[in-house]
């Protein structure tokens, strides 16, 4: 099947709903005190987390209309709704708990760094929803450097 570019509804308002927080609440509600120092992982996780965040706007809104053109809702849309908001909770709770750099990286319930976690489910879900091999690639090479990067930074380095 040839893959030609076709705007994506849906998939730019996935990279929405998963983009805007991180670009609102950096701008708007900075850690206090700072990030501290950037952590010290292999420059091929920083790679691939770069090129997978690119990768994943380019691929969700140029490459999945026909993924997700009238597509139901089904057990994978839910997932991913559920991760969103679980994603969007973990924004709340660093806001409302005074802006700290640990906020970011603090575990919810059992699940280590959420602000990291939930994304990386919420794209791997919508993949998965929209049946979606390219969106599922491209969010597994993401998931991997941006894990490797959030957990590095959780550690202090």
């Amino acid at each position: 099947m040839k893959m030609k570019p076709e705007f994506s509804a849906i998939g730019l308002m996935i990279s929405i709903l998963i983009l805007l927080p991180s670009m609102v609440f950096f701008t708007l509600f900075p850690p206090k005190g700072g990030l501290g120092a950037e952590p010290s992982v292999h420059a091929v996780f920083i790679y691939l987390e770069r090129i997978g965040q690119m990768a994943i706007l380019l691929v969700l809104i140029f490459f999945t209309k026909q993924h997700f053109s009238g597509r139901p809702f089904n057990v994978w849309a839910v997932l991913m709704a559920a991760c969103l908001l679980l994603y969007y909770i973990i924004w709340v709770r660093y806001i409302a708990g005074g802006q700290h750099a640990a906020d970011l990286t603090r575990p919810f319930l059992f699940i280590p760094i959420p602000l990291a976690v939930f994304p990386v489910c919420a794209l791997l879900c919508a993949a998965a929803w929209g049946h979606s091999l390219p969106l599922a690639l491209v969010a597994a090479a993401f998931a991997v450097g941006h894990l490797t990067v959030s957990w590095a930074s959780a550690a202090g380095g």
